[in-house]
């Protein structure tokens, strides 16, 4: 035989294969363990703010957030507690600057209609919201080397955690806390390893209980393209799907419910490391919701609760193909998956564009259909038993 038959023939027999393991995978993929979510009610809705993002895009971070809430009339928002803002010197706090947005938030309540009040998640930890996902002080900033695990033991960072847990404590704001952000994924190849050791972040959350036992602690991470993925990350996944698949297990969903009284999920469809390779926005969005659906039934069976703590809901910075809506489809899919707390993510552009402003006031409505005309976001989780 030639070899050019040979080879050929070969080429073939991969093709054939590929084709047969990328059709395997969709089945395993459409087959995945969704379990049901349990009848609940609707999930809390609002959205998250980054003060930071807000003035990266010209805009003014106190006025943008009085706007959000006059026109999307959340239930919860998510704010930063940034360490680097909160420590502007070695040795001075100062939460100014978280206080005067949580001074907005508690005069839209003040001229709200009864039961409409909005509460708030507050972010705390180096780990926070929004690229470049690690905020240290510019006075630390400064050293030529950091060794993030031991920065997140020092003196200074567990003053600060203590403060922020202290001076927000009894806040008749705060619905609960959120301890670093994606600690366990390291989410910036720029910086190196950013992973928070997990002993670490379970520390930070026992922090947290002791001063504060009144209030959950969320802690959060992102999951696989689907259901089955994070069922089978520990092993159960064929071999040869594992290794020849374009989709992996990803995220730590298991290791932060674990850790955590509430798993946060970030729940993205359209982004760079979620090309679409055929597969359309509408399916990924449909996977996302199955993979809530199984975390969902995963923190019931442990008396917890699964948040989706970032949706999806304006394009990811350079990235096409996600939609208003995409939006609307995702609250649809969403509201009925067994999470009890949505917060949308890009709420900061939507400042600059009438159409996605429009979009998510219609996401959270939907998201929340169970509100009557004056609403309600007493539900409270507390901790769990």
């Amino acid at each position: 035989m030639p070899l050019g038959a040979s080879r050929n023939r070969r080429a073939g027999y991969a093709g054939v294969m590929l084709v047969v393991i990328a059709g395997l995978f969709l089945l395993h993929g459409v087959t995945s363990p969704t379990q049901s979510a349990a009848p609940s009610a609707a999930p809390l809705a609002g959205f998250s703010y980054s003060p930071k993002l807000a003035r990266g895009a010209r805009l003014d971070p106190v006025a943008g957030l009085r706007t959000l809430l006059q026109q999307t009339h959340p239930d919860l928002v998510r704010l930063p507690v940034y360490w680097d803002t909160a420590a502007p010197e070695p040795d001075r706090l100062d939460f100014s600057y978280t206080d005067q947005l949580l001074d907005v938030i508690a005069q839209y309540n003040h001229d709200a209609q009864p039961g409409r009040n909005v509460r708030v998640v507050l972010v705390v930890g180096a780990r926070n919201l929004g690229a470049p996902e690690l905020y240290f002080p510019s006075w630390l900033s400064e050293r030529s080397r950091i060794d993030l695990p031991v920065e997140l033991r020092s003196p200074a960072y567990t003053e600060y955690l203590i403060a922020a847990f202290t001076h927000y404590a009894k806040n008749p704001l705060l619905y609960g806390w959120q301890v670093e952000n994606e600690p366990f994924d390291s989410t910036n190849p720029d910086l190196g390893n950013i992973a928070v050791p997990r002993e670490l972040v379970a520390q930070e959350v026992d922090l947290a209980h002791r001063l504060d036992p009144a209030h959950p602690v969320v802690i959060t991470t992102f999951n696989s393209a689907t259901a089955q993925l994070d069922a089978d990350a520990d092993g159960r996944l064929a071999g040869i799907v594992r290794l020849l698949s374009p989709w992996k297990p990803a995220g730590h969903p298991r290791p932060a419910l674990q850790v955590g009284d509430v798993l946060g999920l970030n729940a993205y469809v359209v982004t760079p490391n979620t090309p679409l390779a055929g597969i359309s926005v509408d399916q990924r969005i449909a996977w996302k919701r199955d993979t809530l659906a199984y975390w969902a039934s995963q923190a019931r069976s442990q008396r917890k609760e699964v948040w989706v703590t970032e949706m999806q809901a304006a394009p990811w910075q350079g990235v096409s193909g996600f939609t208003p809506g995409d939006l609307l489809t995702s609250a649809e899919l969403y509201r009925d998956s067994g999470v009890t707390a949505v917060f949308l993510w890009g709420a900061e552009q939507w400042l600059g564009s009438a159409a996605w402003l429009q979009a998510g006031q219609q996401a959270i409505a939907t998201l929340d259909g169970s509100r009557s005309m004056f609403g309600t976001a007493a539900r409270a989780p507390g901790l769990a038993a």
